[in-house]
């Protein structure tokens, strides 16, 4: 049952109850005076004589007695019968010195006094009403809309805010849901704030570690290579040392192809030398030799220009974004679209896998980390999903989230 009708049905059953306590209480005083005003008026019959020896004139004005013998009244034909049964009785008066008591006139007077008693209720009654559902009305209003302020919010709408009300209760409801929306903001502006540090700190330890390799473990594992091969060539070694030899060359060929493919991992050195096009391109690439799978790669010739954490970001996601369809959607291909459309980069990831209906509900840590690097771009993130249909990601980044020079070649 709806406030409105809990409210409707509990103040209908209290004025009900009012109403007939009160016409309770007003048809026994009502008998009251009617017994007390007989009790005058049989005093005054047997004062009057037989009302023969009055004039006419007279025996017609005088309330509450007629004569005993007009058998047909005129008086009390508008009022009710169970109410004149109510108030005066239904038993009949002997007559008194040839008159017969009649409390009509009273009882009708009662009955007219009833009726605008009544009519004057049900006028404060729905006046009561009115004012009543107008006040809560405006109670409700208010909570209506801190339920949608608080729906917004659960959805991750944080600035949501709530107007000042002209009730001090439903004010203090209101500041208290603005106040607990400007702390959770500022509590996610500092979270994102740390989120955005963390994913900087560990691009860079990524980059640091990856040249490291690169320049140290790459180049002994390098000699080693060369060392190896020249020993096939040295005339004072037996055929099974020469084998041994060329057996040791072929691990560190192998060793070093996926020595490249975990720098390239940990920080793509070809986005530094070649630039962001190129690097997209060669995660392509890599990621159709190491998956398995076939990845359509659409990207416009000319693409905004990025800032070095803004490259980073974008190549991370669409990174994440491959790694979850080669472990996650049972695939066997993947499109991959970047254009520049009107004021805005798009990006689409797209694959033929078996999709799901949760997404992104039960999401894991690699669709925080996309939802949290799209954050950094200044864009917004969809996961769009249903069970048999695959997966669609889409990010749009507006131009004028990234640098002031927006029109640089790859």
């Amino acid at each position: 049952m709806t406030v409105y009708r809990k409210i409707f049905v509990l103040m209908l059953a209290v004025f009900a109850a009012i109403y007939l306590i009160g016409s309770l209480l007003y048809a026994h005083q009502a008998r009251h005076d009617v017994q007390r005003e007989l009790d005058g008026v049989a005093g005054l019959a047997q004062s009057l004589g037989d009302p023969a020896n009055l004039p006419v004139s007279i025996v017609a004005n005088i309330r509450h007695l007629r004569p005993a013998d007009n058998l047909h009244p005129d008086s009390g034909d508008e009022v009710p019968r169970w109410f004149s049964a109510i108030i005066a009785g239904e038993s009949s008066r002997p007559a008194i010195s040839g008159w017969q008591v009649d409390p009509a006139d009273e009882v009708e007077e009662i009955w007219e006094g009833f009726l605008l008693i009544s009519a004057s209720y049900a006028i404060g009654m729905t006046l009561c009403f009115l004012t009543f559902f107008a006040l809560i009305r405006s109670g409700m209003r208010t909570l209506s809309s801190l339920s949608d302020g608080m729906t917004a919010v659960s959805k991750g709408r944080l600035t949501s805010r709530l107007p000042n009300q002209r009730e001090q209760e439903l004010n203090a409801l209101v500041c208290r849901f603005n106040s607990m929306a400007d702390a959770l903001e500022s509590e996610q502006q500092t979270v994102s704030r740390l989120l955005n540090e963390l994913l900087q700190l560990q691009d860079r330890e990524r980059e640091h570690i990856a040249r490291v390799l690169h320049d140290d473990l790459g180049q002994y594992l390098t000699g080693i290579r060369a060392q190896a091969f020249s020993l096939l060539y040295d005339p004072d070694l037996t055929d099974p040392q020469k084998q041994r030899a060329r057996i040791l060359a072929e691990h560190c060929e192998t060793m070093q192809e996926h020595f490249r493919h975990l720098l390239q991992d940990l920080h793509p050195l070809v986005m530094e030398q070649l630039g962001l096009g190129s690097a997209i391109c060669h995660l392509t690439e890599q990621w159709q030799q190491i998956s398995g799978l076939d990845c359509h790669l659409a990207m416009d010739d000319q693409l905004p220009e990025f800032t070095g954490d803004q490259q980073t970001h974008l190549y991370r996601f669409l990174q994440e974004a491959l790694n979850n369809i080669s472990r996650h959607a049972h695939a066997s291909c993947a499109t991959l679209a970047v254009a520049r459309r009107d004021n805005e980069l798009s990006i689409e990831v797209r694959d033929d896998g078996v999709g799901t209906d949760t997404l992104p509900d039960n999401a894991g840590l690699g669709v925080r980390s996309m939802r949290e690097r799209a954050r950094c771009l200044g864009g917004e993130v969809k996961f769009m999903s249903r069970t048999g249909s695959g997966t669609c990601i889409r990010l749009a980044v507006p131009l004028s989230k990234l640098c002031p020079s927006s029109g640089g070649a790859l």
